[in-house]
């Protein structure tokens, strides 16, 4: 993986990301874009309705000007200080991981999908309640729409990530893209856990996937666990601390989105609790 995109906002998420983007990019030397995405002002006029007068729609147009300002400023400092503290060059003709910055104004999520898709990988912190939906709604048109994995940091840090991989293996399209995508990292892994979780709704062995892994020069084992009572996210978290996995790979809703949202499901639940990094793809 050469190009990772890490999208920023200009808030406390952004730093998380640009650390494990560079950990990761050091390894593989790698170029990492940092790329601010801000809301057009003008997209809030749709938004305030009936009732308001041409000067209510100026301040609030002026507001929003300025909210941009400054998650520009804060984007901007938050990646000055990540640069020279990671030693990352923006010289990509030096060798080694490079870096540069950028930012783009448009109507937000869609706007991420365009420069998602030139990349390898795009890499987030994980969101939090009190984030909004800005980040949550990024990273949901990124797995989407985008066509490339998406990297989440976990809740207890640690950005030294695919060296100990868990691969959560049931079969699914998905999780079989996920896997393709994910290649060029999981092979330079010291050590990959296939596991099939056992919910009853599963007809899978890791055999065959494992034997793939084997060809590629991957060492590989694959286990076959029963799912515990807090569900699959749960149990896959389990079995990459058993194996002291420093990431979960994962084929993004295997299910349709609307048994997700109504039922619940392994991704929506790997995106809001996970204490190791998420790498997921569809």
């Amino acid at each position: 993986m050469k190009r990772l995109l890490v999208p920023l906002l200009g808030d406390a998420g952004d730093r998380p990301a640009l650390d494990l983007a560079a950990a990761i990019a050091k390894r593989r030397g790698a170029h990492i874009d940092a790329m601010l995405f801000l809301r057009d002002p003008r997209d809030m006029i749709p938004l305030v309705g009936e009732g308001f007068n041409a000067s209510m729609i100026d301040s609030i147009v002026e507001a929003a000007e300025a909210q941009a300002a400054d998650r520009d400023r804060v984007a901007r400092a938050t990646y000055s200080a990540w640069l020279e503290e990671a030693g990352v060059s923006e010289d990509e003709s030096a060798g080694g991981a490079s870096a540069s910055f950028s930012s783009l104004t448009g109507s937000l999520p869609g706007a991420v999908v365009r420069p998602a898709r030139a990349a390898d990988l795009i890499v987030f912190a994980r969101s939090k309640a009190e984030d909004g939906q800005e980040r949550a709604g990024l990273v949901e048109v990124a797995m989407f729409d985008s066509g490339r994995p998406v990297l989440l940091a976990g809740s207890a840090g640690g950005t030294d990530v695919g060296r100990r991989v868990v691969v959560g293996w049931n079969g699914s399209a998905e999780a079989a893209r996920a896997i393709s995508m994910s290649m060029p990292l999981l092979s330079g892994a010291d050590a990959v856990t296939v596991v099939v979780v056992d919910d009853g709704d599963v007809a899978e062995t890791p055999d065959d996937l494992v034997r793939t892994m084997t060809l590629w020069g991957i060492s590989a084992t694959g286990r076959t666990v029963k799912v515990a009572s807090e569900g699959v996210a749960a149990t896959l978290e389990a079995e990459a601390s058993a194996a002291g996995a420093d990431m979960i790979l994962l084929g993004a809703y295997s299910h349709s989105r609307v048994r997700e949202f109504v039922m619940g499901g392994v991704t929506d639940d790997a995106l809001t609790d996970s204490t190791v990094a998420m790498m997921l793809a569809r």
